[in-house]
């Protein structure tokens, strides 16, 4: 790459050289490349191109060279949080392009004033600039061209794509500002851009900011998801500065939790990266969570190491003297256009205050009008006071009971889920099978009446059974019913020694039955089940075989390079109590390697939510294991569980959810 950018800038140079201009298409590839060069984060080389294409623009009084070379300059200078020159250089890169008349790389420059700004803390100023960028690029962007030009064309994607950036910095700023809310509504905006763009890179930005976004929403999982995502679509390009950040974020979101041992490896490697970039804000946020992190596991030596490299290189970057003369050398660019606004102020000031000596007026009348309702209604309230007063008292000693008594049932329940959750097969045990497999398991409330089942015969090794559970109600109905579930499936394999997957639920039945025969009240709990059998002995086929039967609940096969998803029918009948009651059917069939097969209950399903806050239903569901179909299992996972966050958004989950995916 280093050696084709040689060759580029030299054929540039050498056409200014010969008629004064530059060919645009040599300009616009070496400006790509020098990009590329940026964005991985080698300073020094960039460093010394950037250099080179100034100095043989001035020499040829190339402005556009001069003016994109300051620009790039200025990148640099902030990527490595050299502040006062990094302003310098967009200021200068600003007036050439206003001269210019060059709207989308004025536009530009104003975005990356803006983030000088930002990065001081003043994030009002900083918006100021950032809605000025989008005024041009938004306008740049709605222009009609001719389909044909291919020039225009591109013109417009990439005015779209800057308002994305754009977006993307409002965001920032507003996140820094504690608004999540406004901040989500840019971050949106940003996101659809870069999706319709295809912009992988700007997808992988935005998905980093929406993860600080739910941080600030205290919701760690759903940003552990989106930074994630953001390092997905980060995989095809060698370890930058995106990567950097991502690790930073996962770090701290781990640390957030306790999980000190991934913070640890996390925040190492974003240092090991700011380190290999001369990237000091970087390194200033990793000393910072590094020194928190060491103290917490009692490493004092190194704690007390990051502690010393994060003050130091705080003050040096935060500096006052730093700040005041950023802030100077914009003040004297804004000079003339202030004395401008300064001159129209003067003549509206007069007008302006005209017409609030004749509100104050009316402000007076109504204050008096007020003063005497007011003084009604202190009697009125000081009479009810001692009333309510002896009120209170009553109240706030019944809600101290109440909340006694709620405590106790909660450190109950609490200890239940911790009894359920060992019931349920480990994420050890999931990971060791011999195929690939996830399970989205979602709660409703504490404990769950869904639950999840892994299981490899004692008698016949080579068999592994799987099941999704859905028992009759939730909460701590359903976990009781779950227990009798699981007892029954462990007794039905390990101690009648069934091995067929119909017979198997016949005698669950027949357990679940006599659990509850001797209640003085009839009991119609039971349970929805859809359960797998697979044979893990393939011998020299490369065929999987499968039985699977079910119970109200279906089974989806989606085979190898499939757009249609295949559902098997279950019996329509419950496990329990029923009255017309059948024998279980059991099917046999067999799998290819990278088939896919989906166990479920029904609670994602009827998660109501979305703009509407309708269900999301079975067919959405299908389209999305379709679509996320060519991600690995484990990203399918995580996309499943982001979409179900995003749909279900500040709405109550109404069911407990368990999703099992098996790819053999």
């Amino acid at each position: 790459m280093k050696r084709y950018l040689y060759i580029v800038f030299f054929l540039c140079c050498l056409f200014i050289k010969v008629t004064g201009q530059v060919d645009s298409t040599y300009f616009i590839e070496f400006n790509k490349r020098l990009n590329d060069i940026i964005d991985n984060g080698n300073y020094s080389l960039a460093t010394e191109k950037v250099d080179s294409l100034l100095l043989i623009s001035e020499k040829n009084n190339f402005k556009i060279g001069i003016a994109d070379a300051y620009n790039y300059k200025g990148i640099i200078n902030r990527d490595q949080s050299n502040l006062k020159d990094a302003l310098d250089n967009y200021l200068n890169a600003l007036s050439l392009f206003e001269e210019l008349k060059l709207s989308g790389k004025v536009a530009g420059a104003q975005n990356n004033i803006g983030l000088i700004y930002a990065e001081i803390k003043e994030y009002k100023t900083a918006l100021a600039y950032y809605f000025k960028a989008v005024k041009i690029n938004l306008k740049n962007s709605e222009k009609k061209v001719n389909k044909k030009d291919k020039v225009a064309l591109e013109k417009v994607t990439t005015a779209r794509l800057n308002l994305a950036i754009n977006y993307n910095n409002i965001a920032t700023c507003y996140q820094k500002l504690k608004q999540p809310s406004s901040a989500q509504t840019y971050l949106n905006r940003s996101l659809a851009i870069r999706s319709a763009e295809k912009d992988t890179v700007g997808m992988a930005m935005a998905y980093h900011n929406i993860g600080l976004n739910y941080q600030l929403k205290k919701m760690p999982d759903s940003s552990v998801i989106c930074f994630n995502l953001s390092l997905g679509y980060l995989s095809s390009m060698g370890e930058n500065i995106g990567h950097a950040y991502n690790y930073l974020e996962l770090g701290n979101t781990y640390l957030q939790q306790g999980k000190l041992n991934e913070a640890e490896g996390y925040l190492l490697n974003s240092l090991r990266i700011a380190d290999k970039s001369d990237l000091e804000g970087l390194k200033v946020e990793n000393y910072k969570y590094l020194s928190k992190l060491y103290s917490l596991k009692n490493d004092f030596k190194n704690a007390y190491k990051y502690q010393e490299l994060f003050l130091d290189s705080k003050e040096a970057i935060e500096s006052d003297e730093n700040k005041n003369e950023i802030l100077k050398k914009e003040l004297e660019y804004d000079f003339n256009k202030r004395q401008e606004l300064q001159r129209l102020e003067a003549e509206n000031k007069q007008a302006v205050s005209n017409a609030e000596i004749k509100s104050q007026k009316k402000l007076t009348t109504y204050a008096i009008i007020a003063l005497v309702v007011l003084s009604g209604l202190i009697v009125i309230v000081f009479r009810s006071y001692n009333q309510k007063r002896k009120a209170n008292f009553i109240i706030s000693k019944q809600k101290e009971l109440v909340e006694h008594k709620n405590k106790e049932i909660v450190d109950s329940i609490n200890y239940a889920k911790y009894i359920q959750s060992a019931l349920l097969p480990s994420d050890k045990i999931i990971n060791d099978l011999p195929f690939e497999c996830f399970v989205l398991f979602k709660a409703k409330d504490i404990v769950s009446g869904d639950f999840y089942w892994v299981h490899q015969n004692k008698i016949k090794s080579d068999s592994i059974y799987i099941a999704a559970v859905d028992c009759t109600g939730h909460g701590v109905p359903g976990a009781l019913v779950s227990v009798v579930g699981n007892n029954g499936l462990n007794r039905c394999v390990d101690e009648f020694g069934i091995t067929n997957t119909g017979k198997i639920l016949d005698k669950l039945t027949e357990l679940v039955e006599e659990t509850f025969e001797n209640s003085a009240n009839e009991l119609k709990d039971g349970m929805d089940i859809s359960l797998l059998k697979i044979e893990t002995s393939v011998g020299s086929s490369d065929k999987i075989k499968v039985q699977w039967s079910g119970a109200n609940n279906p089974l989806w096969i989606l085979r190898r390079n499939s757009e249609l998803i295949e559902e098997l029918k279950a019996d329509k009948q419950p496990i329990g109590k029923f009255i017309n009651k059948n024998e279980f059917h059991s099917h046999d069939f067999e799998f290819e390697k990278g088939d896919r097969i989906y166990l479920f209950t029904d609670g994602y399903a009827d998660q109501f939510g979305g703009p509407k806050g309708k269900k999301f239903k079975y067919k959405q569901l299908e389209d999305l294991l379709v679509s996320t179909s060519r991600l690995s299992l484990k990203n399918q996972k995580n996309e499943l569980e982001l979409v179900f966050n995003t749909w279900k958004k500040n709405l109550e989950q109404v069911d407990d959810v368990c999703i099992i995916g098996v790819q053999f």
